[in-house]
């Protein structure tokens, strides 16, 4: 017996020797965990900034009243080289923490950069174990530093309040969509070999960066979601409104939940009657009419009565079918003024391709060759049912009830 436990003994001895250890490990006061990057390009060169969080300095600032944070959550800096990848590891030079990208949320691009091509940029997050292809991408004119280096209240951390808010913007409002670095690689590999960016902005001015500035009820600046950013290939070309993106993502079915206002009849102008879609379905069905193609553009949506200052029966079936009308004129409006401006960039942002390629492969073979021009020539028929679920705790608008007494 005493033998055998020798034995034991011996083998776990041997094993301790030449099992290895976690000899690549880096521990966690080496690391430099950034929660946002930016891409500038400046000069011929590639410009990454990042948003580094300081632990010890979080809690201080959760917890600062009155006299603001002594020590700023994050703090930003850049290296620049002639490749993204080498800019990174120039951050050696002047940082003594490692950098660490698995914590990254968003991805902020200058639209210089997106004009010289995503490629590198998107090649860098396929081929690196460190970076994340689920981070948040957002495109900003003009220098993409000032971006990360504005501070939030609410959310300590600018790198999470940014994500978050575009998170919250897509489910709640969907003008916008949250675009992944997997689903900008995907749109531009696809066969529309196009997408979409949404807009980061800062409003105001001067920017807050120090304790000081963010420590009022008011901001002077703060950040905020703008336009859609358009793209051929990995490049730039153009810039969508936030009501023209918002008939992008109808056609893209991207809509999970929106607001629209009506006016309280056909010829009247003033929008004063608020409406939530709650569950919106889009289906596109190409139909090929002689040696061109008609994209049915098929909207199901339903939703119910925010507000109204109209004097209306609600209880009256046909009052709620002129409401529903409207509200099917308005997104057809809404659609249609968002593919003219898209077919005049040429650019296949709604997928137009992908349905044409899945209906008419033989024909997609030629049309693949000059799809812009194709595209370009696209005529669409929108068909829009719209169901109105719920007025209310009432029947009656207050307006009506102030005027009949």
């Amino acid at each position: 017996m005493m033998r055998r436990k020798g034995l034991i003994a011996a083998l776990c001895l041997g094993l301790a020797f030449v099992t290895t250890g976690c000899w690549d490990r880096t521990e966690l006061n080496e690391l430099a965990i950034t929660s946002a990057t930016a891409i500038d390009w400046e000069n011929g060169e590639w410009v990454v900034s990042y948003q580094v969080v300081i632990p010890s300095a979080i809690s201080a600032a959760m917890t600062a009243v009155g006299g603001g944070a002594a020590k700023l959550p994050v703090v930003v800096y850049s290296t620049k080289s002639k490749t993204i990848r080498d800019a990174v590891w120039r951050s050696t030079l002047e940082s003594p923490r490692h950098l660490f990208f698995s914590h990254t949320r968003v991805l902020v691009v200058s639209d210089a950069a997106a004009r010289h091509g995503l490629a590198p940029l998107i090649d860098v997050y396929f081929r690196n174990s460190d970076s994340r292809e689920t981070v948040s991408v957002l495109l900003a004119e003009g220098n993409a530093r000032n971006i990360i280096e504005q501070l939030m209240q609410i959310q300590i951390i600018p790198g999470d309040g940014i994500e978050e808010t575009m998170r919250r913007e897509a489910a709640e409002y969907s003008a916008l969509p949250n675009v992944r670095v997997y689903d900008l690689a995907m749109d531009i590999v696809s066969s529309a070999k196009s997408a979409v960016i949404p807009e980061i902005l800062v409003s105001g001015s001067p920017g807050v960066t120090s304790a000081d500035a963010l420590n009022h009820t008011s901001l002077t600046s703060k950040l905020r979601l703008g336009r859609l950013a358009v793209l051929s290939g990995d490049r730039m070309i153009g810039w969508l409104s936030r009501s023209e993106s918002l008939g992008v993502a109808f056609m893209r079915n991207k809509i999970k939940a929106t607001t629209l206002s009506t006016a309280c009849g056909p010829a009247e102008r003033n929008e004063n009657t608020s409406f939530r879609i709650k569950r919106s379905t889009t289906k596109l069905k190409p139909t090929k009419i002689g040696g061109r193609y008609v994209m049915k553009v098929e909207v199901k949506a339903e939703g119910e009565l925010l507000e109204t200052n109209c004097p209306l029966e609600l209880n009256d079936p046909k009052v709620i079918k002129q409401l529903e009308t409207q509200l099917e004129s308005k997104v057809k409006e809404i659609i249609g003024f968002s593919w003219n401006a898209t077919r005049k960039m040429k650019a296949d942002i709604v997928g137009f391709a992908d349905e044409i390629h899945r209906q008419y492969p033989k024909q997609w073979k030629q049309l693949k060759k000059d799809w812009p021009a194709t595209f370009a020539q696209i005529e669409i028929e929108p068909h829009v049912n719209f169901t109105i679920k719920r007025t209310g705790l009432t029947n009656k608008s207050f307006k009506n009830l102030t005027e009949k007494d």
